[in-house]
């Protein structure tokens, strides 16, 4: 049995999870081997492509790959179809440590989106963006500049006593296509040889990572676009653009959107949302961190 930290939750597990924090033997959360098959429930409360929400039960299947029942927030268990020892690049692991880990967090209660974010003067900064827009490129080059990373693909948020926000650290490495790992690769060690779908690489950048949660201060919605530039946002577009990158959105359409629409309008009633359009060009990969660095310091 492995164990770890992330997230602010201890994790045990039957399957080795590489870069992840050292946490201890008293789990909230328990990741095991066994059997799922997901044709032989009988109340599906939603149902899409590869997933289906029974309950308090969620189950994820990919083709070549395997099948993963979460269960209330407290246990996962993984029927890999491959052999977890071998090298395959295309293996359950990456799919484990993300949209599993997204889910179960949903389950006990955090908001979720996808996003990055790193610590600046104790506080977390985050970057929310669809698939390819640039938050774990943008995330890692800003940890290059001294910013240490809280967390990279999955934001996890909760609410102190008096609403204001505060993320949990997940892991402490980020994952970055190869063309972006080739910018970074003199300053950042690959962890593993795992590869997801994507052909996403995981790179280390545990360098002053700490799992202590962190007050959230900004986040910035990143856009692409042939110039770069930061802006304001109104408050009605800051809601539906926090709507649209929550874990709940995408696949608990039907049973939590009220919950999801109350933390997300709570999140924007106590933090500080801009559009953050970038450039995909590694040339101007500097002037965009200065342009960020800027903005921080701007408002401090």
């Amino acid at each position: 049995m492995f164990h770890y930290k992330a997230f602010g939750l201890e994790i045990s597990s039957e399957v080795e999870l590489p870069g992840m924090t050292p946490g201890s033997e008293n789990p909230d959360v328990q990741i095991i081997r066994g059997e799922v098959n997901h044709s032989q429930v009988i109340h599906v409360d939603v149902e899409g492509s590869n997933y289906l929400v029974s309950g308090e039960d969620v189950y994820l299947w990919w083709d070549d790959i395997g099948r993963v029942k979460i269960s209330e927030g407290k246990r996962v268990t993984v029927d890999p179809i491959a052999d977890l020892e071998g090298s395959d690049e295309i293996n359950v692991i990456p799919f484990i440590l993300g949209p599993v880990m997204a889910l179960l967090l949903h389950q006990r209660g955090f908001l979720v989106l996808h996003g990055s974010s790193i610590r600046v003067k104790e506080r977390a900064v985050a970057f929310l963006g669809y698939r390819g827009n640039g938050k774990s490129t943008t995330a890692i080059h800003l940890y290059q500049d001294g910013y240490p990373l809280v967390t990279d693909d999955i934001l996890a948020i909760k609410f102190r006593e008096e609403g204001l926000p505060v993320v949990y650290p997940g892991y402490p490495h980020v994952r970055l296509n190869e063309d972006s790992y080739n910018q970074v690769k003199t300053k950042t060690d690959i962890l593993t040889p795992i590869r997801t779908i994507a052909g996403k690489i995981f790179c280390d950048a545990s360098h002053g990572f700490s799992s202590e949660p962190v007050d959230l201060e900004r986040i910035y919605v990143i856009e692409k676009d042939d110039k770069m530039g930061i802006s304001n946002l109104k408050s009605q577009d800051n809601l539906l653009d926090l709507v649209r990158h929550s874990v709940a959105n995408r696949i608990f359409q039907y049973n939590t959107q009220k919950e999801n629409l109350i933390h997300c309008a709570q999140l924007v009633n106590n933090v500080t949302v801009k559009k953050l359009e970038v450039s995909h060009s590694f040339r101007k990969i500097k002037e965009l961190v200065k342009m960020i660095e800027e903005d921080l310091e701007s408002e401090d």
